[in-house]
């Protein structure tokens, strides 16, 4: 995971060649929220193959939200 600005925006950006095994880890509490994040989109479906994706964190809609992301499929 790398932090980097992508169309203005500061993403984590992860690239992998085969789908990873949950849950993700982390170095550092910065990366924590992006990993339960990624770890999430990947339980959820919302990421069913490998590839390289931005993800960005986002204010929670309403107070029994915990946790609320954007994924972005990244393409060169």
């Amino acid at each position: 995971m790398t932090l980097q600005t992508v169309d203005g925006r500061e993403v984590f950006v992860v690239d992998f060649d085969v789908m990873p095994e949950l849950p993700i880890t982390w170095k550092d509490n910065q990366e924590a929220l992006y990993a339960q994040a990624l770890t999430d989109a990947i339980q959820n479906g919302v990421i069913t193959e490998p590839g390289k994706y931005g993800i960005s964190l986002d204010d929670p809609v309403d107070h029994t939200v915990t946790l609320s992301y954007s994924i972005y499929t990244i393409k060169e």
